[in-house]
């Protein structure tokens, strides 16, 4: 067991080594491959370029070693233990499968050109030369490899994609392809057929067994029994329905009630529709988001312009900027729409140096200048910031010259109108922030029950978290019928989830528990709050129903992925905070016993003397079930990449930030089964389970690297950095606290 809990440290710390390389390498203009090969795909790292370090190939390989050592001499034999079994081979399966396959894998890239006898003539009329296959690493096309053709339709052990047409010149288009050759690639497939399996066996015939005849399990777990309800929910909603388009069979003639019969630009209105990137969306929404884009705002405080001497135009909303801009441009160039996050940007493009907010007119003179910085092959953030600033401005031009958009008029409009009234509705509720104004107040008065201790403020307590997670489960529903699609397509929306699953588990311990532990209830509501503080104020676009990337839309997979890793995290988060309220409990309880309520003078003692306590027992169940439905969105995930992009698994950063979190929780787990530390080390080594995970979840966006690029989030490196560092200061100094009181 040591020789494993070794083993998994050193994924662990290649893991985090591996991902920080990519990111080094793409600053240093290089390939994120190049950092892959040489920790995921090589035995071992030069280390300076003398020191040979393990790398990926090298620990799997004592891995299946050391599963192999354990089925022999370690694991109970038995039926009852299947399960076990099952679960150990399905890990041999994959890491020598894996290892296996990655030796005689080959990768090409394909291309073929199609001539076009003329520009005008359609597709039938062009002619394709065959095509030709070049080895991944061969960039130069240098020597074609002796593949046919056919490869693209033989399939197994073949896999074909389609990369799309690059134009080459007037008459000339490259179609591009690539394939793989990997006989192994059903190995993923098996190991989550076998691991599945096992897992399901080892519950049902071991856990679930040695329960009967014992105490009832706790009402709690009655969240683990809605898991599958919530499942079959998700799976009624139509997950095929594209974000920018209305489903076919919801299309009706939109009635405006104007008294003109085509709207135009000038009588633009709140809920006039516009046609934007091909879908009808409410004006209200486009201006939202432009001004979003531009400001970080979806209002705009007017201040001293020209435009802005008369009383009632001291604020303007997004959708009087967007007129204003259409209807009076010289005006609007001398609003300070365009939010500048860099001073050195001010400095090279000759603005004033403390200006944070400039306007168009103040832009116009340096926009040359802004567009030859923003061209620059570099990621420098001076770059980036030069990239959003021009890309801003571009949006801008756009709405000026009424090519952003398009007003739909009466007779062309075909849209249900509910649809345009229900998403107008959810900017006008601002749901997300009345329930964060739920969360703090639940926390609020669960921090003053402490002192209190009564049953009417505690039921108050409850009552604003049932209040939270019915706000949040209004506005999802909200966001379903809008959009026609499971919101799970964002950081934004993946957030207010995780956030309605805590606050679910607290409304069911209430509900349920007869005997909840009543200090767990502070922590949940207050990372709940935190989350939808977050939520709210950082990650919230706006425009919250902006049409998703295409490949977003891809597959169900994607969407039954991001629920299950949503449970999985707000697993693990619910177990850091069980731990962080043992840690606090043995704190308080090393100066005064009973202090906290249902604490005992009895149960103060077995938790020194090393035994069980409920606590104990919930913090282990939390972490199983964080673990368990990690593993699955993993996996899941895996098999929406290898429709999406061709390959189950490829260590990007994101996969990485996945894989880190159940190789912690897995150390955790060997570490309490072995025994290799006490039940306060434990509890200890638990209290990270927060910080990992959000560092996993929110710290790998921060970046810029990867195929997940869709999910980054820019604005949250300080949130994150403040929260990171509160936290790990409250374990050391609570950790301290308790190791002396034990002394």
């Amino acid at each position: 067991m040591k020789f494993t809990a070794a083993l998994l440290v050193a994924f662990l710390i290649l893991t985090f080594w591996g991902v920080l390389a990519q990111a080094n390498a793409e600053e240093a203009g290089l390939s994120a491959s190049v950092a892959v090969d040489r920790f995921f795909d090589s035995f071992f790292v030069w280390a300076m370029g003398v020191v040979p370090l393990p790398a990926f190939k090298s620990v799997a390989i004592a891995a299946c070693v050391n599963l192999v050592a354990s089925m022999v001499y370690r694991l109970p034999r038995g039926w009852k233990n299947a399960g076990l079994w099952l679960m150990h081979v399905a890990l041999l399966v994959l890491l020598a499968g894996g290892f296996v396959g990655n030796e005689i894998k080959r990768e090409y890239n394909g291309f073929e050109v199609i001539t076009l006898n003329s520009a005008e003539l359609p597709d039938s009329s062009a002619t394709a030369q065959k095509v030709k296959f070049y080895a991944a690493d061969d960039s130069l096309g240098a020597e074609p490899v002796n593949l046919d053709e056919s490869v693209l339709h033989t399939g197994w052990p073949y896999y074909a994609h389609f990369r799309g047409d690059l134009p080459m010149s007037k008459n000339k288009v490259i179609s591009m392809y690539k394939v793989y050759y990997d006989p192994f690639h059903f190995v993923p497939y098996a190991f989550m057929v076998l691991f599945l399996l096992g897992a399901v066996f080892h519950y049902v015939v071991k856990v679930r067994g040695a329960r009967k005849g014992t105490v009832k399990a706790p009402a709690s777990c009655m969240g683990a029994k809605i898991v599958p309800l919530l499942v079959l929910v998700m799976l009624a909603v139509p997950m095929n329905a594209r974000a920018d388009e209305i489903p076919s069979d919801a299309l009706v003639t939109f009635s405006v009630r104007r008294d003109a019969s085509v709207i135009v630009w000038e009588g633009l209105k709140t809920d006039s529709p516009v046609l934007v990137d091909s879908a009808i969306r409410p004006f209200d929404s486009f201006a939202r988001g432009f001004l979003d884009d531009l400001s970080g705002r979806v209002t705009f405080k007017c201040g001293e312009a020209p435009y802005c001497k008369r009383q009632d135009l001291r604020k303007l909303s997004a959708g009087d900027v967007v007129r204003l801009i259409l209807n009076n441009p010289e005006e609007a160039k001398n609003l300070a729409l365009f939010k500048v996050l860099r001073s050195d940007v001010l400095e090279a493009l000759r603005l004033p140096a403390d200006s944070r907010y400039v306007s168009y007119a103040e832009l116009a003179p340096s926009r040359n200048l802004l567009e030859l910085y923003a061209s620059r092959d570099d990621n420098h953030p001076a770059t980036l910031e030069m990239r959003r600033l021009y890309s801003n401005v571009l949006e801008y031009e756009a709405v000026a010259a009424r090519t952003a958009f398009s007003p739909v008029g009466d007779a062309k409009a075909s849209v249900e109108p509910a649809r345009i009234s229900m998403e107008l509705l959810y900017h006008h509720l601002n749901l997300a922030l009345w329930a964060f104004v739920a969360a703090f107040i639940a926390c609020l008065l669960a921090l003053l029950n402490l002192i209190f201790k009564s049953r009417k403020m505690d039921v108050a307590a409850n009552v604003a978290c049932i209040a939270t997670a019915g706000i949040l489960a209004v506005l999802f529903a909200l966001r379903i019928y809008v959009a026609a699609r499971i919101p799970l397509s964002s950081l934004y929306e993946i957030v207010l989830l995780v956030a309605m699953l805590l606050m679910a588990f607290e409304s069911g311990a209430f509900i349920f528990c007869k005997r909840r532990t009543f200090s767990l209830m502070i922590p949940v509501t207050f990372m709940a709050a935190i989350l939808l503080f977050f939520a709210k104020f950082v990650l919230e676009p706006g425009d919250t129903f902006r049409p998703i990337p295409a490949v977003l839309n891809s597959s169900v997979f994607l969407t039954v992925h991001v629920f299950t890793i949503a449970l999985g995290f707000a697993g693990m988060i619910l177990s850091g905070v069980i731990a962080h309220v043992a840690l606090f409990r043995e704190a308080v309880a090393g100066k005064t016993c009973g202090l906290l309520a249902g604490n005992s003078h009895d149960a103060l003692a077995r938790e020194r003397d090393g035994a069980g306590t409920p606590l104990d027992s919930l913090l282990y169940g939390t972490l199983v079930f964080g673990a368990v439905f990690t593993i699955i969105g993993t996996l899941l995930g895996g098999v929406w990449a290898d429709f999406a992009w061709g390959r189950f698994w490829g260590f990007d950063p994101k996969e990485c930030g996945a894989l880190f979190v159940i190789l912690w929780a897995m150390l955790a787990l060997h570490l309490r089964a072995g025994r290799l530390v006490s039940r306060r080390g434990f509890t200890l080594f638990n209290s990270f389970n927060v910080v990992v995970t959000f560092l996993c979840w929110f710290g790998v966006n921060l970046l810029g690297v990867g195929l997940h690029s869709y999910g980054f989030q820019s604005g949250t490196a300080l949130w994150l950095g403040i929260f990171v560092l509160v936290d790990v200061l409250f374990i050391v100094l609570i950790g301290r606290f308790v190791k002396r009181s034990a002394v």
